[in-house]
């Protein structure tokens, strides 16, 4: 639980990095770009507490030892090269996945609704057997990440995980950001995660996107119950 890969550091990627190292856990961040890497890295010492950061050569190098890898890149296309790159280096590792269905152009920014239903459960397609999946950070604006973490009550960070056991083991590095964790389904449910969702849509006590504990509650009831491998794992394995 003391340290996290992350690739694909651009804006949002870079918030999440710059969140864990805050709170002292070590990042080892990778993109294919070397010098957004190192520029990226800057940033997230900047914030880091008792932390180390530090910039890997390779993808292999990159996620080599660690149990959490965060998947910060644009969706689709940059995410099908990562996964099949990586493939079986992801076995017995947790992958969070932050996306949303985006498609970033030369004119813009333009959504896209994927075949599966969500950018999450269009990963889900991608990833090889052992691989966990949890689907977070997806909601927030880039700016909230930081600004919401370590508020008095705490905000509520939902995320979904393909099973109980994947839940349990994303959950102690959440907790360590300054939200509190909040397991709303499986990957089934991942739509509600990305932009136009309910998490993402919901106005609370922080603002857009944010629910102290009483209110998520009563969006959302209680924390979801998943078996120890969701439907959707199980057909990987």
């Amino acid at each position: 639980m003391t340290s996290i890969a992350l690739i694909g550091p651009g804006r949002h990627g870079t918030a999440i990095a710059t969140l864990f190292a805050l709170h002292g856990v070590d990042v080892t961040l990778y993109h294919h770009n070397q010098d957004k890497a190192q520029l990226a890295a800057r940033v997230v010492r900047n914030g880091a507490r008792d932390a180390s950061v530090s910039v890997a050569t390779g993808l292999a190098h990159a996620v080599d030892g660690q149990e959490i890898v965060v998947l910060a890149t644009l969706w689709d296309a940059a995410q099908r090269a990562v996964i099949a790159d990586l493939g079986d280096a992801l076995a017995g590792k947790v992958l969070v996945d932050v996306s949303n269905p985006l498609d970033v152009t030369p004119a813009g920014i333009f959504p896209r609704r994927p075949r599966e239903g969500s950018a999450g459960q269009f990963v889900a397609t991608l990833l090889p057997a052992g691989t966990g999946h949890v689907k977070v950070f997806s909601n927030l604006a880039t700016a909230s990440i930081l600004e919401s973490a370590d508020l008095a009550p705490r905000a509520v960070l939902p995320f979904a995980a393909d099973s109980a056991d994947t839940a349990t083991r994303i959950r102690p590095y959440l907790e360590r950001t300054g939200w509190l964790p909040w397991l709303v389904g499986d990957i089934s449910v991942s739509g509600q995660l990305e932009i136009g969702g309910a998490y993402n849509a919901v106005h609370g006590r922080w603002g857009r996107s944010r629910l102290d504990a009483t209110e998520m509650l009563a969006l959302a009831g209680p924390e979801a119950q998943l078996t120890a491998r969701s439907a959707a794992f199980a057909e990987r394995n």
